[in-house]
Protein backbone atom coordinates (compact mmCIF):
# COMPACT_ATOMS: atom_id res chain seq x y z
CA UNK A 1 0.00 0.00 0.00
CA UNK A 2 1.52 3.30 -1.09
CA UNK A 3 1.55 6.30 1.23
CA UNK A 4 -0.19 9.22 -0.52
CA UNK A 5 0.03 11.61 2.43
CA UNK A 6 2.17 14.09 0.43
CA UNK A 7 -0.89 14.63 -1.78
CA UNK A 8 -3.12 15.63 1.14
CA UNK A 9 -1.96 19.28 1.49
CA UNK A 10 -2.82 19.77 -2.20
CA UNK A 11 -5.98 17.72 -2.86
CA UNK A 12 -6.96 16.70 0.67
CA UNK A 13 -7.88 13.28 2.03
CA UNK A 14 -11.25 13.52 0.28
CA UNK A 15 -9.54 14.26 -3.06
CA UNK A 16 -7.31 11.22 -2.64
CA UNK A 17 -10.37 9.11 -1.84
CA UNK A 18 -12.03 10.28 -5.07
CA UNK A 19 -8.96 9.28 -7.08
CA UNK A 20 -8.95 5.84 -5.43
CA UNK A 21 -12.56 5.36 -6.51
CA UNK A 22 -11.99 6.53 -10.10
CA UNK A 23 -11.51 4.46 -13.26
CA UNK A 24 -9.37 5.89 -16.05
CA UNK A 25 -8.98 4.44 -19.53
CA UNK A 26 -5.70 4.79 -21.44
CA UNK A 27 -5.74 4.10 -25.18
CA UNK A 28 -2.28 3.12 -26.38
CA UNK A 29 0.59 1.82 -24.27
CA UNK A 30 3.66 3.16 -26.04
CA UNK A 31 5.68 6.30 -25.39
CA UNK A 32 2.70 8.27 -24.10
CA UNK A 33 0.48 5.55 -22.72
CA UNK A 34 3.10 3.76 -20.64
CA UNK A 35 4.03 7.01 -18.86
CA UNK A 36 0.36 7.93 -18.40
CA UNK A 37 -0.23 4.57 -16.71
CA UNK A 38 2.87 5.07 -14.55
CA UNK A 39 1.72 8.49 -13.30
CA UNK A 40 -1.89 7.35 -12.76
CA UNK A 41 -0.63 4.42 -10.69
CA UNK A 42 1.62 6.69 -8.63
CA UNK A 43 -1.37 8.98 -8.02
CA UNK A 44 -3.40 6.15 -6.52
CA UNK A 45 -6.10 6.00 -9.21
CA UNK A 46 -8.30 3.05 -8.28
CA UNK A 47 -8.57 1.29 -11.65
CA UNK A 48 -6.69 1.77 -14.91
CA UNK A 49 -8.02 0.22 -18.12
CA UNK A 50 -5.48 -0.01 -20.97
CA UNK A 51 -6.13 -0.87 -24.63
CA UNK A 52 -3.19 -1.54 -26.97
CA UNK A 53 -2.49 -3.87 -29.91
CA UNK A 54 1.31 -3.87 -29.92
CA UNK A 55 4.37 -5.69 -28.54
CA UNK A 56 7.38 -4.11 -26.83
CA UNK A 57 10.14 -3.47 -29.37
CA UNK A 58 13.76 -2.45 -28.74
CA UNK A 59 13.01 0.94 -30.36
CA UNK A 60 10.49 1.58 -27.55
CA UNK A 61 13.09 1.45 -24.76
CA UNK A 62 14.53 5.01 -24.94
CA UNK A 63 11.16 6.75 -24.52
CA UNK A 64 8.94 4.35 -22.50
CA UNK A 65 8.95 2.66 -19.10
CA UNK A 66 9.79 -0.74 -20.65
CA UNK A 67 13.09 -2.61 -20.19
CA UNK A 68 15.08 -5.12 -22.27
CA UNK A 69 13.38 -7.97 -20.39
CA UNK A 70 10.02 -6.81 -21.78
CA UNK A 71 10.94 -7.02 -25.48
CA UNK A 72 8.56 -9.29 -27.39
CA UNK A 73 5.81 -9.17 -24.76
CA UNK A 74 2.43 -7.47 -25.36
CA UNK A 75 2.64 -4.01 -23.81
CA UNK A 76 -0.62 -4.50 -21.91
CA UNK A 77 0.74 -7.69 -20.33
CA UNK A 78 3.80 -5.85 -19.03
CA UNK A 79 1.60 -3.12 -17.57
CA UNK A 80 -0.64 -5.76 -15.98
CA UNK A 81 2.36 -7.34 -14.25
CA UNK A 82 3.85 -4.04 -13.14
CA UNK A 83 0.83 -1.91 -12.24
CA UNK A 84 -2.09 -4.35 -12.01
CA UNK A 85 -4.02 -2.62 -14.81
CA UNK A 86 -6.99 -4.14 -16.61
CA UNK A 87 -5.36 -4.68 -19.99
CA UNK A 88 -6.89 -5.48 -23.38
CA UNK A 89 -4.61 -6.67 -26.18
CA UNK A 90 -6.91 -5.19 -28.82
CA UNK A 91 -7.06 -2.67 -31.64
CA UNK A 92 -9.36 0.17 -30.60
CA UNK A 93 -12.02 0.63 -33.27
CA UNK A 94 -15.80 1.12 -33.45
CA UNK A 95 -16.33 -2.59 -32.73
CA UNK A 96 -14.12 -2.71 -29.60
CA UNK A 97 -14.50 0.75 -28.05
CA UNK A 98 -17.16 -0.58 -25.68
CA UNK A 99 -14.19 -1.71 -23.57
CA UNK A 100 -14.20 1.87 -22.24
CA UNK A 101 -17.86 1.78 -21.23
CA UNK A 102 -17.29 2.05 -17.47
CA UNK A 103 -14.38 4.50 -17.30
CA UNK A 104 -14.76 7.96 -15.77
CA UNK A 105 -12.20 9.54 -18.08
CA UNK A 106 -10.11 8.57 -21.14
CA UNK A 107 -6.51 9.65 -21.80
CA UNK A 108 -5.04 9.51 -25.29
CA UNK A 109 -1.85 7.49 -25.64
CA UNK A 110 -2.22 6.86 -29.37
CA UNK A 111 -0.26 8.09 -32.36
CA UNK A 112 -2.93 8.55 -35.02
CA UNK A 113 -5.79 10.88 -35.87
CA UNK A 114 -8.28 8.19 -36.92
CA UNK A 115 -8.30 6.52 -33.49
CA UNK A 116 -8.58 9.91 -31.79
CA UNK A 117 -11.68 10.73 -33.85
CA UNK A 118 -13.22 7.41 -32.78
CA UNK A 119 -12.44 8.20 -29.12
CA UNK A 120 -13.93 11.68 -29.55
CA UNK A 121 -17.18 10.43 -31.09
CA UNK A 122 -17.54 7.81 -28.37
CA UNK A 123 -16.70 10.22 -25.55
CA UNK A 124 -19.04 12.97 -26.77
CA UNK A 125 -21.86 10.50 -27.40
CA UNK A 126 -21.50 9.01 -23.90
CA UNK A 127 -20.65 12.26 -22.08
CA UNK A 128 -17.22 10.94 -21.00
CA UNK A 129 -14.38 13.46 -20.51
CA UNK A 130 -11.17 12.72 -22.38
CA UNK A 131 -7.76 14.27 -22.93
CA UNK A 132 -6.06 14.49 -26.32
CA UNK A 133 -2.27 14.15 -26.12
CA UNK A 134 0.09 14.37 -29.09
CA UNK A 135 3.88 14.48 -29.27
CA UNK A 136 6.41 14.80 -32.07
CA UNK A 137 10.07 15.76 -32.29
CA UNK A 138 10.58 18.16 -29.35
CA UNK A 139 7.03 19.37 -28.77
CA UNK A 140 3.68 18.28 -27.42
CA UNK A 141 -0.01 19.23 -27.49
CA UNK A 142 -2.53 18.49 -24.75
CA UNK A 143 -6.23 19.34 -24.90
CA UNK A 144 -8.86 18.47 -22.27
CA UNK A 145 -12.31 17.73 -23.69
CA UNK A 146 -15.41 17.94 -21.49
CA UNK A 147 -18.52 17.07 -23.55
CA UNK A 148 -21.07 19.87 -23.46
CA UNK A 149 -18.62 22.39 -21.96
CA UNK A 150 -15.42 22.63 -24.01
CA UNK A 151 -14.61 22.28 -27.68
CA UNK A 152 -14.28 18.67 -28.79
CA UNK A 153 -11.54 17.15 -30.95
CA UNK A 154 -13.59 17.63 -34.13
CA UNK A 155 -13.96 21.32 -33.31
CA UNK A 156 -10.14 21.34 -33.34
CA UNK A 157 -9.71 18.96 -36.31
CA UNK A 158 -12.99 18.69 -38.27
CA UNK A 159 -11.96 15.81 -40.56
CA UNK A 160 -9.18 13.37 -41.30
CA UNK A 161 -6.26 15.15 -43.00
CA UNK A 162 -5.96 14.57 -46.74
CA UNK A 163 -2.19 14.45 -46.47
CA UNK A 164 -0.41 12.06 -44.09
CA UNK A 165 0.47 13.58 -40.72
CA UNK A 166 4.10 13.42 -39.53
CA UNK A 167 4.72 10.55 -37.11
CA UNK A 168 7.38 9.90 -34.47
CA UNK A 169 8.72 6.98 -36.54
CA UNK A 170 9.44 9.32 -39.46
CA UNK A 171 9.91 12.80 -37.90
CA UNK A 172 11.52 11.50 -34.70
CA UNK A 173 10.88 12.11 -31.01
CA UNK A 174 13.20 13.08 -28.18
CA UNK A 175 13.08 10.61 -25.30
CA UNK A 176 12.07 13.13 -22.63
CA UNK A 177 9.07 14.60 -24.50
CA UNK A 178 6.44 11.85 -23.94
CA UNK A 179 6.87 11.79 -20.15
CA UNK A 180 6.45 15.57 -19.95
CA UNK A 181 3.27 15.47 -22.05
CA UNK A 182 1.97 12.53 -20.01
CA UNK A 183 2.56 14.34 -16.71
CA UNK A 184 0.64 17.42 -17.92
CA UNK A 185 -2.20 15.21 -19.18
CA UNK A 186 -2.41 13.32 -15.89
CA UNK A 187 -2.36 16.63 -14.01
CA UNK A 188 -5.40 17.69 -16.05
CA UNK A 189 -7.00 14.30 -15.36
CA UNK A 190 -6.77 14.97 -11.62
CA UNK A 191 -8.52 18.33 -12.05
CA UNK A 192 -11.31 16.70 -14.08
CA UNK A 193 -11.77 13.77 -11.68
CA UNK A 194 -11.94 16.17 -8.72
CA UNK A 195 -14.53 18.37 -10.46
CA UNK A 196 -12.34 21.44 -10.90
CA UNK A 197 -12.91 24.03 -13.64
CA UNK A 198 -11.35 23.21 -17.01
CA UNK A 199 -10.79 25.73 -19.82
CA UNK A 200 -11.43 25.01 -23.49
CA UNK A 201 -7.82 25.30 -24.61
CA UNK A 202 -4.86 23.59 -26.21
CA UNK A 203 -1.66 23.46 -24.17
CA UNK A 204 1.46 23.52 -26.35
CA UNK A 205 5.09 23.11 -25.33
CA UNK A 206 8.39 22.90 -27.17
CA UNK A 207 11.33 21.59 -25.17
CA UNK A 208 13.81 22.92 -27.74
CA UNK A 209 12.78 26.56 -27.39
CA UNK A 210 11.32 26.13 -23.86
CA UNK A 211 8.08 27.71 -25.07
CA UNK A 212 4.81 26.94 -23.27
CA UNK A 213 1.56 28.32 -24.68
CA UNK A 214 -2.13 28.01 -23.88
CA UNK A 215 -4.38 28.64 -26.88
CA UNK A 216 -8.14 29.02 -26.54
CA UNK A 217 -10.10 26.53 -28.68
CA UNK A 218 -13.72 27.68 -29.20
CA UNK A 219 -16.56 25.28 -29.89
CA UNK A 220 -17.49 25.27 -33.57
CA UNK A 221 -21.14 26.21 -34.12
CA UNK A 222 -21.46 23.61 -36.88
CA UNK A 223 -19.38 20.86 -35.29
CA UNK A 224 -20.71 17.50 -36.53
CA UNK A 225 -19.89 15.75 -33.25
CA UNK A 226 -20.58 17.95 -30.23
CA UNK A 227 -23.26 20.20 -31.84
CA UNK A 228 -25.00 18.10 -34.49
CA UNK A 229 -24.26 14.82 -32.68
CA UNK A 230 -23.32 12.99 -35.89
CA UNK A 231 -20.92 10.29 -34.79
CA UNK A 232 -19.64 9.19 -38.18
CA UNK A 233 -16.33 7.82 -36.90
CA UNK A 234 -18.23 5.17 -34.94
CA UNK A 235 -19.47 3.97 -38.33
CA UNK A 236 -16.42 4.38 -40.59
CA UNK A 237 -13.93 1.53 -40.65
CA UNK A 238 -10.41 1.20 -41.95
CA UNK A 239 -10.64 -1.62 -44.54
CA UNK A 240 -8.10 -4.43 -44.19
CA UNK A 241 -8.08 -7.37 -46.59
CA UNK A 242 -5.81 -10.25 -47.55
CA UNK A 243 -4.93 -10.25 -51.26
CA UNK A 244 -4.45 -13.32 -53.45
CA UNK A 245 -0.64 -13.17 -53.20
CA UNK A 246 -0.80 -13.19 -49.36
CA UNK A 247 -0.08 -9.49 -48.89
CA UNK A 248 -2.33 -7.29 -46.74
CA UNK A 249 -4.03 -4.19 -48.16
CA UNK A 250 -5.02 -1.32 -45.88
CA UNK A 251 -7.50 1.27 -47.19
CA UNK A 252 -8.11 4.39 -45.03
CA UNK A 253 -11.70 5.32 -44.09
CA UNK A 254 -11.39 8.46 -46.23
CA UNK A 255 -9.33 9.02 -49.38
CA UNK A 256 -6.01 10.77 -48.74
CA UNK A 257 -3.75 12.81 -50.99
CA UNK A 258 -0.26 11.51 -50.23
CA UNK A 259 2.63 13.66 -51.43
CA UNK A 260 4.97 10.89 -52.59
CA UNK A 261 7.86 13.32 -53.09
CA UNK A 262 7.61 14.53 -49.50
CA UNK A 263 7.33 10.99 -48.13
CA UNK A 264 10.35 9.92 -50.20
CA UNK A 265 12.35 12.78 -48.70
CA UNK A 266 11.47 11.62 -45.19
CA UNK A 267 12.51 8.06 -46.03
CA UNK A 268 15.86 9.36 -47.31
CA UNK A 269 16.50 11.05 -43.96
CA UNK A 270 15.93 7.68 -42.29
CA UNK A 271 18.36 5.99 -44.67
CA UNK A 272 15.62 3.92 -46.30
CA UNK A 273 15.97 3.18 -50.02
CA UNK A 274 12.85 3.33 -52.21
CA UNK A 275 11.39 3.07 -55.70
CA UNK A 276 9.10 5.96 -56.65
CA UNK A 277 6.69 6.13 -59.57
CA UNK A 278 3.99 8.67 -60.36
CA UNK A 279 1.43 6.52 -58.52
CA UNK A 280 3.19 4.78 -55.65
CA UNK A 281 6.24 4.54 -53.42
CA UNK A 282 7.83 1.14 -52.70
CA UNK A 283 10.34 0.41 -49.92
CA UNK A 284 11.30 -2.11 -47.25
CA UNK A 285 10.99 -1.95 -43.47
CA UNK A 286 12.83 -4.90 -41.90
CA UNK A 287 11.02 -8.00 -43.21
CA UNK A 288 8.16 -6.01 -44.77
CA UNK A 289 7.86 -4.77 -48.35
CA UNK A 290 5.54 -1.75 -48.46
CA UNK A 291 3.77 0.03 -51.29
CA UNK A 292 2.05 3.36 -50.56
CA UNK A 293 -0.31 4.79 -53.17
CA UNK A 294 -1.32 8.45 -53.61
CA UNK A 295 -4.82 7.71 -52.30
CA UNK A 296 -3.42 6.48 -48.98
CA UNK A 297 -3.91 2.82 -49.83
CA UNK A 298 -1.07 0.66 -48.50
CA UNK A 299 -0.09 -2.87 -49.54
CA UNK A 300 2.22 -4.81 -47.21
CA UNK A 301 4.04 -8.01 -48.10
CA UNK A 302 5.45 -10.03 -45.20
CA UNK A 303 2.83 -9.10 -42.61
CA UNK A 304 1.08 -12.05 -40.99
CA UNK A 305 -1.51 -10.21 -38.89
CA UNK A 306 -3.80 -7.19 -39.20
CA UNK A 307 -2.11 -5.72 -36.14
CA UNK A 308 1.21 -5.52 -38.00
CA UNK A 309 -0.45 -3.86 -41.00
CA UNK A 310 -2.20 -1.25 -38.85
CA UNK A 311 1.02 -0.43 -37.02
CA UNK A 312 2.87 0.12 -40.31
CA UNK A 313 0.04 2.28 -41.64
CA UNK A 314 0.16 4.40 -38.48
CA UNK A 315 3.96 4.61 -38.67
CA UNK A 316 4.15 6.02 -42.19
CA UNK A 317 0.76 7.68 -42.80
CA UNK A 318 -0.24 8.60 -39.25
CA UNK A 319 -3.70 7.05 -39.55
Amino acid sequence: MMDFSRHFPIIGIEGQRKLSESTVGVVGAGALGSWEVYFLHKLGVGKIVVVDRDFVDDSDLPRTIYTKEDIGKPKVEVLKERFDVEGYFEDLNPATIGILEKVDLIIDGTDNIYTRQIINDYAVKNNTPWIYVGVLSTYGNIMPIIPGKTACFRCFMPKLPERPMPTCAVAGIMSYVPSLAASIAVGLAVKILLGEEIKSELIFFDTKTLEFERVEVPRREECPACVKREFTFLEKHMKIERLCDGSIQVTPPEKMNVNLEDLAGRLEKLGIGYLKTSQFLQFEDDEYEILIFKSGRMVIRGAEEEREAKNLFARYLGG
